[in-house]
């Protein structure tokens, strides 16, 4: 299920000074929605000529209202996170049915601050990391002030954040994957079997760091890359790499402003070729000829475009985004 990031809003609470206001609008909207429900029944008793079912009030039928309905209407509203959040708070059956899509995607470092990693206390405290199925994390472009690296993690850290056993898509931006090195499955290993897409911005990394970053999650489908911030004084690293497993990689590439044949070289060395479906390749000739030669046998969509870099990042991103369902 490929996701990118696009504009689902980030993880958020309800503070008290608005819970009455979101109170008042989430049971506005389950009035709405029993008032034409119940209407709909009445209308179908009337015409089949049985009797008209007892009375009750507007509440007492929200907790009554079938699941299925609920579930549908709460489906339609995933991109709306106030809305979600007041359908929480109407009653007890839409609160379990909601919670799930309000805590879908976590946002780390959102304004891109140093403290990106508080919400993962509250996260465990409530018991609601396991609901999580996606995480982005922000960091500023400034290499001196990214704040997502080892150091950051403490104990307690680490060990909240090796909690995400449902974790389908990663959305890293500026993640310095060299410092993680040769400890990657300390970090990202609960990661390693649920992982299906990965969107990397400007990866700080040599080519074969990036390869054995990608290797390993076993069932990764979907992989986006924008951008490459090589780091050659780490090349000494390299010789502590060591592949994790073999990825499925049949889904979706798209590449935008990467060169590195290097780190596909190497992937196709240890996949015994790639089987990726579609690709959008922008600003990427280097590598072209060689993805094209592996993915001949399983490719069907295709689309190349060779363009001037400053024009290219909304042309990628547009790709991405067009074919790619939210999944919320």
């Amino acid at each position: 299920m490929p996701l990118i990031p696009s504009t689902t809003p980030p993880l958020a609470l309800v503070n008290g000074s608005d819970l009455c206001a979101v109170r008042t609008v989430g049971t506005n909207l389950s009035i709405r929605v029993v008032t034409a429900w119940h209407r709909g029944k009445t209308k179908i008793n009337r015409l089949l000529g049985n009797p008209p079912p007892e009375a009750h009030t507007v509440h007492e039928s929200t907790h009554s209202l079938p699941y299925e309905i609920a579930e549908m209407i709460t489906a339609h509203l995933t991109h709306d996170l106030p809305t979600l959040k007041a359908c929480s708070l109407t009653c007890r059956s839409w609160y379990f049915i909601a919670i799930p899509y309000i805590h879908h995607t976590l946002v780390l470092g959102r304004g891109l601050t140093h403290n990106g990693l508080k919400p993962l206390s509250k996260l465990h405290g409530r018991g609601l990391i396991p609901l999580v199925q996606e995480i982005r994390v922000g960091q500023p472009y400034d290499a001196n002030k990214h704040w997502f690296v080892p150091r950051a993690f403490g104990r307690r850290t680490l060990r909240y954040f090796s909690a995400f056993a449902n974790v389908r898509t990663l959305n890293l931006q500026r993640l310095d994957i060299y410092r993680f090195i040769p400890h990657i499955e300390r970090y990202f290993g609960q990661f390693s079997a649920t992982l299906q897409s990965i969107m990397l911005s400007f990866p700080r990394c040599t080519p074969r760091q990036l390869s054995h970053f990608l290797s390993h999650f076993s069932n990764l489908d979907d992989v986006k890359i924008w951008g490459f911030i090589g780091v050659p004084n780490t090349t000494a690293l390299d010789v502590m790499v060591v592949p994790f497993s073999t990825p499925k990689l049949r889904g979706r590439l798209a590449l935008g402003i990467f060169d590195c044949v290097e780190t596909w070289t190497h992937l196709i060395t240890l996949c015994g070729g790639l089987r990726f479906h579609h690709m959008v390749l922008c600003a990427s000739v280097s590598c072209t000829p060689t993805l094209l030669e592996a993915c001949a046998e399983t490719l069907e969509t295709l689309r190349i475009r060779a363009m001037d870099r400053s024009h290219c990042k909304p042309f990628c991103v547009d790709l991405c985004t067009d074919s790619s369902s939210h999944g919320q």
